[in-house]
């Protein structure tokens, strides 16, 4: 069985209990999203048999973007499950919630798209090394999500290392993909920080050029970084531990087909859920993220530890308790 709920503010503002206690055969996941780079859930979702191969019934809850609500279903016990960034996971971590993470989804899904006026007129080749392509973002006006997110995160990190911020940039927060689009074409922004496909009009469409894309590891120590995770409550995993091995079996099988079988695994996911979406623009967001899935559902010690030093370097949280191994636990422990 398959089911969609949405959430518009958070878990207990609908009257989520923690007595809606699923069948014991049953997972209850929360995302974040169901997008491309949320691949793996929308690829279950889309078809079930991938959960009940072994031997679980999936049931999801579509969070339309609202991370924060991920957490609070977990918390309030009305998910048993949430896939989203890990930021938002360890950062709730570092406030105290106790939880773990038992899947790495997959890596870095941000890229920065300008507009092609931009472009031309930074007199930088979009092929050009990638600390001048960096250091070519300062002044210019660039639209990313909002701090202490996992995109605002990284990007932080991305124009540190040629000695920038985003205070030497003019950014903007603009959550909302088509207003990000028009404004680029209107040259009321110079380009946007953003999850892989979501900008792609604008590359099909002429009108922009895909100036960094992490996905495709153009910023090399960003490869492989465990970007979306899957997060349970630690109480909940040591009380079904059968299911817990079979959630992350699942997950791998489901990132295998990703990778492996990346026709049907695209055709189903967008027939499902985006059905009237251009092909050109969809199979752009699946070229990009089949580049950042996490073979195995896995990350290392290295990965995740330079991830939270990440984090640190853009909040005042100390993330010790979220450390590698205190949270990560079994088969997404990889090598």
């Amino acid at each position: 069985m398959k089911k969609f709920r949405q959430l518009a503010a958070s878990a207990a503002a609908l009257g989520l209990t923690a007595g809606a206690a699923l069948a014991q055969e049953s997972v209850h996941v929360a995302a974040a999203a169901i997008n491309i780079a949320h691949g793996p859930i929308a690829l279950a979702a889309a078809d079930p048999s991938i959960f009940k191969a072994h031997g679980l019934d999936l049931e999801v809850t579509d969070l339309r973007g609202a991370s924060p609500n991920c957490i609070a279903a977990l918390l309030s016990r009305s998910a048993d499950l949430c896939q989203v960034g890990t930021t938002t996971g360890t950062d709730a971590i570092a406030e105290g919630a106790d939880l773990v993470a038992i899947v790495a989804v997959s890596g870095p899904s941000g890229e920065v798209i300008l507009s092609d006026d931009t472009v031309e007129r930074l007199g930088v080749a979009p092929d050009a090394p990638i600390a001048e392509r960096i250091r070519a973002l300062k002044g210019l006006s660039i639209s990313t999500a909002a701090p202490g997110s996992a995109l605002y995160t990284l990007g932080d990190a991305m124009l540190g290392t040629v000695g920038l911020s985003w205070d030497d940039l003019n950014y903007r927060t603009l959550g909302e993909v088509p207003a990000m689009i028009e404004s680029i074409r209107n040259n009321q922004l110079d380009g946007a920080f953003w999850v892989f496909g979501s900008l792609a009009q604008l590359l099909v469409d002429g009108e922009g050029v895909r100036w960094i894309s992490l996905a495709r590891g153009d910023v090399e120590e960003y490869e492989g970084l465990p970007f979306v995770a899957v997060f349970a409550r630690r109480d909940w995993v040591e009380e079904n531990p059968e299911r817990v091995a079979a959630v992350q079996a699942a997950y791998a099988d489901a990132i295998d087909r990703l990778i492996d079988d990346p026709e049907a695994s695209s055709a189903a996911i967008k027939a499902e859920f985006f059905p009237d979406m251009d092909q050109a623009l969809w199979d752009d967001g699946y070229e990009q993220a089949q580049l950042a899935f996490l073979r195995g559902g896995a990350t290392t010690e290295a990965l995740w530890q330079r991830l939270l030093d990440l984090q640190a370097s853009a909040s005042d949280k100390d993330y010790t308790a979220a450390s590698f191994d205190k949270v990560v636990i079994g088969t997404a422990r990889g090598e």
